[in-house]
């Protein structure tokens, strides 16, 4: 007698693991999220909004707390649409986070590559179709406002800069203040929508969340960095002469502390928030640069990594007809002895010698007198 043995062999790769999403919804309602999530304010029919500063309530949570509207500024949808708006990450990414407030394990909603695969719609039933709200072509979404005057004033203690430089961030309509995964944050972005980057303003990094791990800036979803965040001014102020590229926020802060002190109103401060994206500048970017002074300020790593990204990006500015020279920080001094590495170390600190040298040669000289063009 022959007995046969059949054995399955589980194939993890080709799995894909399916959850009744509508029924789950049906359990976990938007008011439950908005606490788990720790935001701000009291879910209602007639609230605050806890995405923005939000004086007169104008957001609302109804049908028994399955759907949500912002009528501030058109935002809405599902307990899903909730949570991407809240974490400023991608619907599926949300949905992630939803089974696991949901009580889904995260090896229950994971496949082996730790993806999350959403349900095919032919094998689960689509709930009540909601409004979702318009997004820019290249997908930065962000519900955005000037912040309090409170918000302004720790913002600038900070980072040691002026409050002048905060008010000029936000007449160049490139920082801006908004609610980010419930902190509330400063942030850089510009008309172009194509990068925005968040920063608590408590000064603390954003914990994890999903496959993101704890950080000191939140790239918004849909961002480009090779895109630099200010260039989109030249299109409604194309007066500007001279650019003054940095690398990061805050840089880009010390750049608007700086242009603001000295009284440089021909130059205009970009920022390339970060050197992940093979260093390239954007080609659309490049051409409103076009045949412009530029001056670029490399972070002075131990690594040489910043001096290498602004060789590229010179490169790249030379063939639009710019003309570029870099600024080198190993000639500035700290009155305590530590090295100068970038521009936002020079906001405080500086021996007496380095002040007077940055106040002369920090920008380079101006070929003609201009006034404030904003």
């Amino acid at each position: 007698m022959t007995t046969t043995t059949t054995t399955t062999t589980p194939h993890h790769q080709h799995t894909k693991q399916r959850h009744n999403i509508p029924a789950l919804k049906e359990r976990l309602l938007i008011p439950e999220v908005w606490q788990k999530l720790g935001l701000e304010g009291q879910p209602g029919t007639k609230c605050r909004s806890p995405f923005r500063e939000d004086k007169t309530p104008s957001f609302s949570v109804y049908k028994e707390g399955k759907y949500w509207k912002d009528y501030g500024t058109g935002a809405g949808g599902d307990v899903i649409d909730f949570i991407a708006m809240a974490r400023q990450i991608g619907k599926g990414e949300a949905t992630r986070v939803f089974l696991d407030l949901a009580g889904v394990t995260t090896q229950e909603s994971t496949t082996r590559s730790g993806a999350f695969q959403v349900p095919h719609p032919a094998q689960a039933p689509r709930p009540e179709p909601a409004e979702s709200p318009p997004q820019h072509p290249d997908g930065v979404r962000v519900p955005l406002h000037h912040g309090s005057e409170k918000d302004r004033e720790l913002m600038a203690e900070s980072r040691h800069i002026s409050i002048e430089a905060v008010s000029l961030g936000l007449a160049l309509r490139t920082l801006t203040f908004a609610i980010v995964q419930g902190y509330r944050c400063w942030l850089l972005t510009d008309a172009e929508g194509r990068c925005a980057e968040a920063r608590r303003l408590d000064g603390m990094p954003f914990p994890e969340c999903g496959t993101l791990a704890r950080r000191k800036a939140h790239t918004l979803r849909g961002s480009r960095k090779s895109w630099p965040v200010g260039v989109a001014v030249l299109r409604r102020v194309p007066d500007f002469r001279t650019l003054l590229l940095v690398e990061g926020g805050p840089d880009y802060l010390a750049a608007l502390h700086f242009s603001q002190g000295l009284e440089r109103w021909d130059v205009l401060p970009v920022a390339m928030l970060g050197r992940g994206t093979g260093t390239k500048i954007d080609p659309a970017a490049l051409e409103l640069m076009r045949g412009r002074r530029v001056r670029i300020y490399p972070h002075h790593d131990a690594d040489g990594g910043g001096v290498k990204s602004a060789r590229i990006w010179a490169t790249q500015l030379h063939e639009v007809g710019c003309t570029v020279d870099l600024f080198d920080f190993s000639l500035l001094h700290r009155a305590d002895g530590k090295p100068i590495k970038d521009l936002n170390d020079c906001t405080t600190g500086l021996d007496e010698a380095s002040t007077h040298a940055l106040g002369q040669g920090l920008f380079p000289a101006p070929d003609l007198e201009v006034h404030p063009p904003y």
